[in-house]
């Protein structure tokens, strides 16, 4: 199991994000595709892609983020938080953090510690670059 935080800052107050993200993913469900580039090496899936609003507390808003491959397949399953806070006037910082399980048991670890890891951390970006993108075409 390997672990994934990453951020992003996007001109949007961290109360709108949540409402705006689930409004988005028809309250919380949906197919996603994440698409990452890693060096000639493109990985592309579609996943079954949830979000789900969590209690927090006063300056923080907090969603559980989930994903698994649809229809199955070698790509991992990903569960943690997803935390919106007030990064400026009229901007909000979005952190993904959480853990995901590769697939193939020992030789999915493997491949996992040579580039996966890396996959992985570039998956995260991507989705918080299209989370991003979906939030300013709201505006």
């Amino acid at each position: 199991m390997g672990n994934i935080r990453e951020f992003t800052t996007v001109a949007c107050a961290f109360d709108d994000v949540p409402d705006r993200l689930l409004a988005t993913f028809d309250g919380g469900d949906a197919v996603l595709p994440l698409r990452v580039r890693f060096g000639d090496l493109m990985v592309e899936r579609d996943v079954n892609f949830h979000l789900k609003t969590k209690p927090a507390y006063p300056g923080y808003r907090l969603l559980d983020v989930s994903w698994t491959p649809k229809d199955g397949g070698p790509y991992p399953s990903f569960s943690g938080t997803l935390s919106v806070a007030e990064d400026a006037a009229g901007w909000s910082r979005i952190e993904i953090d959480g853990s995901y399980r590769s697939p193939f048991g020992i030789a999915g670890a493997v491949f996992d510690a040579a580039v996966g890891h890396r996959i992985a951390q570039a998956t995260a970006s991507e989705l918080l670059a299209e989370l991003k993108r979906l939030l300013l075409a709201q505006n």
